[in-house]
């Protein structure tokens, strides 16, 4: 890569990895179904600008539904249920290796042994650290942020149909998806106050979370994201992924005293390791 396209990947490591942090501060000012519902309502502001992209309406609401609605709502959940960020963004990386398996189950795509060989240590990962948490919560909480994994490799599946369009005009078209269904459950289930609480009761650390998640991790991470798939090789740009969990577990020990070790953090190795293992079988594979 050139010096400018490296800082590129390091940039979207930092700005991706901080998010989990900010994410989990989001969560002490909204609920999870107003969180995102209003982050899509923000992100869905370019199509006022943008061209809807030549792809079908159903990749559009595929990549609403599942990588955008889906994922960000279970991950909410699971980190307002006490998963901590940095042990958040590592479990959701499994979306690799998830995707894989919904690959071979709906597209009948074969994949290589090391793919597979990649799901089973990652797994194998997920359960070293369902054994490293304490308590019935924390448990439902990694279940949880497995299903916003799942929602993510579905939606990767409809996000394939959308290779030849600018990856900021889907993202802000996709964000069309969500808000409506996701603001008004969220009426239906915490009620109106909380839900509007952005225009109701609003404070600048709620605004501030949600320029952050929308800003510089929608709309720049996606737009440079975009810029290195077109310009190299996806194989050489996947591996960049491993780097946002670990920036999110050293900003979540710096900003919120999570704490890896032991046990844990032999578990976070094993997943990564297993999703690494995932990418590079797929690169070799290409």
């Amino acid at each position: 890569m050139k010096p400018l396209h490296i800082a590129a990947s390091l940039l979207i490591a930092a700005i991706w990895g901080l998010n989990f942090t900010v994410i989990r501060f989001g969560l002490d000012e909204l609920t999870p179904f107003a969180f995102a519902g209003w982050r899509f309502v923000l992100g869905a502001l370019p199509v006022l600008v943008l061209p809807r992209p030549a792809i079908s309406w159903k990749a559009l609401a595929g990549t609403g539904v599942f990588l955008f609605a889906g994922q960000f709502v279970f991950l909410f959940f699971a980190m307002e249920a006490g998963l901590p960020p940095g042990l958040s963004s590592v479990l959701v990386q499994l979306q690799g290796p998830l995707t894989l398996v919904l690959a071979a189950l709906f597209l009948k795509e074969r994949a290589t042994a090391g793919q597979w060989a990649g799901l089973g240590v990652a797994m194998i990962g997920v359960i070293v650290i369902g054994r490293s948490v304490e308590g019935s919560a924390s448990l439902f909480a990694v279940a949880i942020a497995l299903l916003s994994a799942l929602s993510w490799a579905a939606g990767n599946l409809f996000l394939r149909e959308t290779r030849a369009a600018s990856v900021l005009s889907v993202t802000a078209w996709a964000s069309l998806v969500p808000p409506l269904p996701l603001l008004a459950i969220g009426v239906l289930h915490d009620g109106w106050a909380p839900t509007l609480a952005p225009l109701l009761a609003p404070t600048w650390r709620c605004w501030l979370v949600l320029f952050y998640t929308v800003v510089p991790v929608m709309w720049l991470g996606y737009l440079l994201w975009g810029t290195l798939l077109r310009t190299y090789p996806a194989g050489k740009v996947g591996p960049v992924s491993l780097l946002v969990p670990c920036c999110a577990l050293v900003f979540s020990a710096l900003l919120t005293g999570e704490s890896v070790g032991g046990l844990r953090l032999f578990g976070v190795a094993v997943v990564l390791g297993g999703v690494a293992l995932g990418i590079f079988a797929s690169t070799k594979r290409r």
